[in-house]
């Protein structure tokens, strides 16, 4: 999985990606993204983490964080 940035230095992630990470159909994903209840939130690193962020995914009935490089790559991740 790895996030990259589109033109306007938003993150953009592959649904099936994020999905898979969350435990439901990428259609489900859909229509909860549709309906406003997947919030995100996304941390810049700083100090020892400079250059890292972690960013956070919230559903009704799961949580996924994941904290990438400034490359966009996964580095590690947790799901609750």
């Amino acid at each position: 999985m790895r996030f990259d940035l589109d033109p306007h230095g938003s993150w953009l992630v592959d649904p099936r990606d994020l999905a898979a990470r969350l435990g439901v159909s990428v259609s489900y994903l859909k229509r909860q993204l549709s309906l406003g209840l997947i919030s995100s939130r996304l941390d810049p690193g700083c100090d020892e983490d400079e250059g890292r962020s972690r960013i956070t995914i919230r559903a009704s009935s799961a949580a996924w964080e994941g904290i990438f490089d400034r490359d966009g790559t996964l580095l590690s991740e947790r799901r609750s």
